[in-house]
């Protein structure tokens, strides 16, 4: 499997080799996503991000995909403090909350051989505390079950939003741009090498095009996506708590 922020060591879960494996509860441990400046969203939680991060695009120009933005600088996220706890009252997403499960595909791409993976290298997994991931018959227990199904979930949200973050490529809408953020001390700093909905281009799509971009739901990610932007301001003010 390709390599995957967060996670280090990926393996197959199997019932057998890991009949007797149990996930610590970590109390909201969030240590794993200190070094990141920014994580993938899926666009059924773009509503919920804006209220906290600004929502750009990275990724190559034919591959764009949305990230919500945690830090100024890569390798600091100002999100989770030094205990590994993420902010209380701000949204977790669901790339984060997902860890330390994942799915992977089959060796032929196809969705119908994901195979339920675990990061083996997490702290949290042992055999004698926590909750059990299978029955003592092999069958999943509650928790795994409903873990899958979230992975799942996942999964069909990711894929919704790598359509919707292509079709915004193929209408022209996603522009490289430098974005300046000042500090109350005057000082400035740029967010570089993303990308964001040029409004000015939005603005000439034709009625047909805009019509369908409100029907499928697009319309309003791509708008939560611009109002999320007015969290930049705050992020100077979040660097300087986490220095206080």
């Amino acid at each position: 499997m390709a390599s995957l922020l967060f996670y280090s060591d990926i393996v197959p879960l199997n019932s057998e080799r890991h009949a007797d494996l149990r996930l610590r509860d970590a109390a909201g441990d969030c240590s794993f996503a200190r070094d990141t400046h920014f994580v993938p969203v899926a666009g059924v939680e773009f509503y919920q991000v804006a209220a906290d991060y600004p929502i750009l695009f990275a990724g190559s120009d034919e591959d764009p995909s949305p990230v919500a933005l945690l830090g100024l600088e890569s390798g600091r996220n100002l999100f989770v403090d030094s205990e590994g706890h993420w902010q209380s009252g701000t949204y977790v997403p669901a790339f984060v909350r997902r860890y330390p499960f994942v799915l992977a595909r089959g060796e032929d791409g196809e969705d119908a051989d994901m195979t339920v993976c675990i990061d083996q290298a997490y702290g949290g997994f042992n055999r004698e505390e926590g909750t059990a991931l299978f029955e003592d018959d092999g069958s999943q227990s509650e928790f795994l079950q409903r873990t899958v199904g979230f992975l799942q979930q996942y999964l069909a949200d990711s894929e919704r939003t790598r359509t919707f973050a292509r079709r915004l490529n193929e209408l022209g809408l996603l522009v490289r741009r430098d974005l300046q953020i000042t500090d109350a001390d005057g000082n400035s700093r740029a967010i570089r090498d993303f990308r964001v909905v040029d409004e000015a281009a939005l603005d000439q799509l034709d009625d047909a095009t805009v019509a369908e971009l409100h029907r499928d739901g697009s319309l309003g990610w791509i708008h939560a996506h611009m109002v999320s932007h007015g969290q930049l301001e705050r992020m100077p003010v979040r660097l300087r708590t986490e220095a206080a």
